[in-house]
């Protein structure tokens, strides 16, 4: 049987609700510098990928280095705004009991990282994190994974990499991970066009996967 020994999170849209969190930070930044308003689901479609890149996109020509600061300054006063989705402690202290050894891997910046783990209460749980400035290469490349398990003493086979977006999906799958795909997260069902090995419609169905028990039922995964 396949033990898994480890199970890294992405953050936003994985971990915690930051739907707010992200989106008032682009509606903000863009509006203080005079750039045309984006639509939430123009936001949605680049989470995930490194801000930089993200404000080249939304802002063209623009100074996204000023963007980005804006974008992480304004998040650092409103840390309120993240939320810890439903069973979210629950399935990491199931995870604790179990042995398994937790890490987030985020492309946000470290330092309202740990303060949104924190703030949820979930920072207890993190063995480690690896942010946006812990690393060269960003998700999709496997880098941030590899530092994770690396850290953790954990072979790729033996951990699964959890998130909802495609990089998140992709980065496990170029570090030789299992993947999961969150659809509750900010791509929704479109998470399923990055051929993760598992789908789950809510974070406590990981459990299941990770420590298999009779006590569970599958039914609510789904296997690509």
């Amino acid at each position: 049987m396949h033990v898994f020994k480890a199970v890294l999170f992405d953050v936003d849209g994985t971990l915690l609700d930051t739907a707010e969190f992200i989106f008032q930070a682009f509606e903000f930044a863009l509006d203080k510098y005079g750039y045309p308003p984006k639509s939430r689901n123009e936001f949605s479609k680049l989470i995930g990928k490194p801000l930089d890149y993200n404000y080249s996109v939304l802002a063209p020509g623009s100074d996204v280095e000023l963007l980005s600061k804006t974008h992480r300054d304004f998040q650092l006063s409103h840390l309120d705004l993240a939320k810890a989705y439903p069973s979210t402690i629950e399935t990491l202290e199931e995870l604790r009991a179990a042995n398994l050894r937790i890490a987030a891997v985020t492309t946000r910046s470290r330092m309202s990282t740990i303060e949104t783990l924190k703030l949820c209460k979930l920072s207890q749980y993190m063995d480690y994190v690896v942010a946006y400035e812990d690393v060269i290469n960003a998700k999709p490349d496997p880098e941030p994974v590899c530092k994770a398990l690396n850290y953790l003493g954990i072979e790729p086979f033996n951990a699964v990499m959890a998130g909802d977006s495609d990089a998140d999906v992709m980065a496990g799958k170029n570090a030789g991970t299992t993947t999961i795909g969150a659809t509750y997260g900010f791509h929704g069902a479109r998470i399923a066009d990055s051929n993760p090995d598992y789908l789950i419609n809510s974070i406590n169905e990981v459990i299941p996967l990770v420590i298999p028990s009779p006590a569970f039922e599958n039914d609510a995964l789904t296997i690509r």
